[in-house]
């Protein structure tokens, strides 16, 4: 019996709110994959509650990686999320530059959790975006918001609206740093709808996605996204049908959450959904 293929989710583990890990390891699992988490942190529930319980696992992660070296697990993709430090990234650039060592190379897909609505969070430090380019530059497909875009970049903040061909020069710049396919997200370039934008480098070719924009912002959305994608990816669908399979599940999710009152800081609703995918 064929096993399911690997999936390393390195990124936070958040006990309430529809986010992080709690995110990807049931979309993974019921795209077929088998999500192998590696939790940077664990949090009693997202920081956009008023509180949180926080345990940082910086010190943990290279031996918890160093066990699964020993069981000589074979990863069909590394999916990273938050990253709370320079030094957390740095342990993920050697866990990836271990992994590329053996034959098929994982698909090394980066959501360079950063910031959102033009402000950096508060874990985002100078150190931390330098370390997060680095991993920009090693990574297959990358997932920035336009904040984290810009931050990455070191540009300043143009807001959510922006038009096409403003999307079009970030993610060339984006691709410049050295990742193979960008994919700009949230874009806002009319009043009614939100667009994610896609980047082959290699083949110099534009993806553009667009859904009916849902109020209000759910927390855990771009995670959601990154989420589907990155299974749609590793599943084999082409970029234009993973970014219309990430992006219409989470219109879906979001338009039931709205109708159906749920909090904007609880997240999405997804889980009617997951059968469709």
């Amino acid at each position: 019996m064929r096993k399911a293929p690997l999936v390393a989710a390195i990124n936070d583990l958040s006990g309430f709110g529809h986010c992080s890990l709690a995110v990807a390891m049931p979309v993974l699992s019921v795209m077929g994959l088998q999500c192998c988490p590696l939790p940077t942190a664990i949090l009693s529930n997202h920081t956009g509650y008023d509180s949180c319980y926080f345990e940082d696992l910086t010190a943990a992660m290279p031996q918890y990686f160093r066990e699964w070296q020993k069981l000589s697990l074979e990863f069909a993709g590394v999916y990273t999320g938050f990253l709370g430090s320079a030094e957390q990234v740095d342990i993920v650039v050697d866990i990836i530059a271990k992994l590329r060592q053996s034959e098929p190379q994982p698909l090394i897909f980066v959501d360079p959790v950063l910031g959102d609505n033009g402000k950096p969070y508060a874990t985002c430090t100078p150190e931390l975006c330098n370390a997060m380019r680095k991993l920009a530059e090693r990574a297959d497909v990358i997932t920035p918001n336009i904040t984290e875009a810009c931050l990455l970049l070191g540009r300043d903040y143009p807001g959510e609206r922006i038009d096409e061909a403003a999307a079009l020069k970030l993610v060339k710049e984006l691709a410049a740093l050295g990742g193979k396919r960008v994919v700009l997200t949230g874009i806002r370039a009319k009043r009614d709808t939100v667009a994610n934008l896609g980047f082959d480098a290699a083949q110099n070719h534009f993806y553009w996605v667009e859904e009916p924009m849902v109020e209000p912002a759910f927390a855990g959305a771009g995670d959601v996204f990154a989420s589907v994608l990155c299974g749609a990816l590793l599943s084999g669908r082409d970029m234009q049908a993973a970014l219309e399979q990430a992006a219409f599940f989470v219109y879906l999710a979001a338009k039931n959450t709205a109708e159906t009152g749920g909090s904007a800081q609880d997240g999405l609703n997804f889980e009617p959904y997951l059968k469709m995918i």
